[in-house]
């Protein structure tokens, strides 16, 4: 063989080995690669709403990058993950002004400590390693708040109310989910992709629906099962009534769960808002405090002091199954802590 080949061959090599490669080989261009890279590490089918969020979330990266010339990802060390850190930490007691006078605004605890999440596991989907990982909490210098401390004030009337003003301004489909979010406690995507259809049918049998369409991490199972209400009813009727003709969830042939997102729900915050709801998760924090009052018999902990330990042990047990949560803990977030315990 010839040196000109033996040469070729290397080249050849090198190439195929993506090391060698601007992005470790997912992409010349660093937000592509970052979900090329994501998409490889989970699985094109599966871990879907994990996966999205992940890449929302890089987008602050994927900035900070192109503000400090990073355009490779394999030039990305541990100093510079540590810099993203303190960029992020800084952004937590104000908003941070750059030199060129652009300003990105002040964040939450919690945003930073996913921030910091989000970057860890790029650099694992890119890299195969732990390498890179650095921990929020001491970079931060704050440990997140889990526990919820202001009340719920999202009543069934409040959601009533938000749909109305939707319907009217055209949103049938946003008021639709706005209804189901509050009745059944369904995420956002979960509410766009449930079949509808078979929900009516379990009621029908069983007086009661599960949640399986949509979940996050892609998890279906039939334990998370809710009995009918009259509102709950009445939700899931109007979401038939209202979704494109042949479909069974509320997404026509033509619509993505992004552009569903981008058309119909992103106009509804403005009517949420204006009904004193702050945002979508809120209405599935009401559904929480439903639930908990409902097996407790009595108030959630921000109301009122835990009177039952051993009865609040199994409403927030009920709280996380209705949810479609297996940690216990994570009830918390939505009917707050233990603390007030008597």
């Amino acid at each position: 063989m010839s040196n000109k080949s033996v040469k070729r061959g290397c080249r050849s090599a090198k190439r195929r080995r993506p090391d060698y490669r601007r992005n470790y080989g997912y992409g010349k261009k660093l937000s592509e690669a970052i979900h090329q890279a994501l998409d490889q590490h989970y699985g094109r089918d599966s871990h879907f709403n994990t996966r999205a969020t992940h890449k929302r979330r890089a987008g602050v990266f994927v900035s900070y990058c192109k503000r400090h010339g990073m355009n490779d990802a394999r030039k990305i060390d541990r100093e510079f993950t540590l810099q993203f850190g303190a960029y992020i930490k800084a952004r937590l007691s104000s908003d941070y002004e750059w030199s060129d006078g652009e300003v990105d605004e002040q964040i939450s605890v919690a945003y930073a400590h996913n921030a910091i999440s989000t970057v860890n596991t790029v650099m694992r989907a890119f890299r195969g390693d732990d390498t890179l990982k650095v921990s929020a909490r001491e970079v931060l210098g704050v440990c997140r708040k889990s526990v919820r401390t202001k009340e719920i004030k999202v009543d069934v009337v409040d959601a009533r109310y938000a749909a109305n003003v939707a319907i009217a301004a055209g949103f049938e489909r946003g008021a639709a989910l706005i209804l189901l979010a509050r009745a059944w406690g369904m995420r956002v995507r979960e509410c766009i992709l449930q079949d509808l259809d078979r929900m009516k049918r379990e009621i029908e049998v069983t007086e009661e629906a599960a949640i399986l369409e949509g979940c996050k991490g892609g998890r279906k199972a039939k334990d998370r099962s809710i009995k009918v209400n009259e509102f709950r009813m009445e939700a899931l009727n109007y979401a038939i009534e209202v979704r494109p003709e042949g479909s069974r969830n509320l997404l026509s042939e033509t619509d993505t769960v992004k552009s569903f997102l981008r058309t119909e729900i992103n106009p509804c915050r403005q009517f949420l808002r204006s009904s004193g709801i702050p945002q979508f998760m809120e209405l599935r924090a009401g559904f929480a405090q439903d639930i908990y009052e409902e097996v407790m018999g009595g108030p959630s902990p921000l109301k009122g002091p835990i009177r039952d330990k051993v009865m609040d042990r199994i409403a927030r047990e009920e709280v996380a199954r209705q949810l479609g949560h297996n940690r216990v803990s994570v009830a918390s977030a939505y009917v707050g802590g233990m603390r007030n315990a008597a």
